[in-house]
């Protein structure tokens, strides 16, 4: 789907933080005495930089939008300040989806997983949207008309959803081929030696592509998607892939987290997961330790005291918890725990 394009993997931090549009900070006292005196036009200039606003993905007003969602509705935001993310809102298509990208980030950072894209709630006047998405038929993706037929506003005025800042260039990694099913099945399998490079070549797998570090990551993919119930990951172009550090990125996960989950897509996942002989130490740690209050409190609110997930959703995730350590504890018991916890 030409929706996952729209997702971004920004730290943290950054959504909290100022943008790179923050003015420099003004120097300490004893730099100021012993500055030369300054023109007017410079020392207006400098107090214009001083004054200037530092935007973040928390706070900044939307400026421009156009549609970029196919199944699901997403929006690319232009913000102040410069920012870009993707804006996926509470929608008649989906009406509470968006939850399951928030829900998905933050349960991979309380695993210690870096390759789910930030998703944060955010909140825009119903107002402010519509004005960046422009008039009817103006701008010729039809953003306001979607915009118009499927958003939904709360009956403060707002329209709520998750914010996803922007990667430009984002590349996909097609793992659901056929080529790299083979390749990762002979990586993972029980049987297969942990996936190491012979030399500092890439192995035939593409320039920053290595068995090493990729073998791991997939393996906690298909653990993660089985936890989240994503029935979206295998559909395509739900995978991307960051070169300079071979990062996975675990993209477009709004089909997380539904109650129940599609029966079909769930079986699939945990077959898939069934087939993985290596797994991450550090991952099933943390996987060991998520107990229910440890969930409730990780998973949090939507920034407008609404939990992210149910109560019966967050028992259905413990329950898929317990079952991927059930299966991962058989597989140790058979097999040892050094061979089944052979990537840390």
């Amino acid at each position: 789907m030409q929706g996952a394009l729209a997702l971004g993997l920004l730290a943290l931090a950054a959504c909290h933080g100022s943008s790179s549009d923050a003015p420099a900070p003004s120097p300490g006292p004893s730099a100021q005495a012993s500055a030369a005196p300054q023109t007017s036009a410079a020392t207006s200039a400098a107090k214009a930089v001083d004054a200037a606003p530092s935007f973040d993905y928390a706070t900044a007003a939307p400026v421009l939008g156009k549609s970029v969602g196919h199944t699901s509705v997403v929006f690319k935001l232009k913000l102040q300040g410069g920012l870009e993310a993707a804006f996926k809102p509470r929608s008649h298509r989906g009406n509470t989806r968006y939850r399951g990208e928030i829900a998905a980030y933050r349960l991979a950072i309380s695993l210690g997983l870096h390759n789910v894209p930030t998703a944060i709630p955010r909140s825009f006047p119903l107002a402010s949207l519509q004005g960046a998405m422009g008039e009817k038929n103006a701008d010729g993706n039809g953003a306001r008309e979607l915009f118009d037929k499927e958003v939904i506003a709360e009956s403060d005025g707002q329209v709520t959803g998750a914010l996803i800042p922007w990667i430009p260039k984002l590349e996909i990694l097609a793992l659901e081929s056929d080529e790299w099913r083979h390749r990762y099945g002979a990586w993972l399998a029980a049987d297969a030696a942990t996936p190491e490079d012979a030399t500092d070549t890439d192995g035939g797998l593409g320039p920053g592509l290595h068995a090493r570090t990729l073998a791991p990551q997939i393996s906690s993919m298909i653990a993660f998607d089985y936890l989240t119930g994503n029935w979206d990951r295998w559909s395509g172009a739900q995978i991307g892939i960051d070169r300079s550090t071979g990062t996975l990125l675990y993209l477009d996960n709004d089909g997380a987290f539904y109650d129940p989950p599609p029966p079909g897509p769930l079986a699939a996942q945990l077959a898939r997961l069934n087939g993985v002989g290596h797994f991450s130490r550090s991952f099933v740690g943390a996987l060991r330790a998520f107990e229910p209050a440890t969930a409730k409190v990780a998973l949090g609110d939507d920034g407008r005291g609404v939990p992210i997930l149910t109560a019966n959703t967050l028992k259905q995730l413990d329950d898929r918890r317990k079952r991927v350590l059930e299966i991962i504890d058989a597989k140790i018991a058979a097999k040892g725990e050094p061979a089944v916890l052979s990537f840390p």
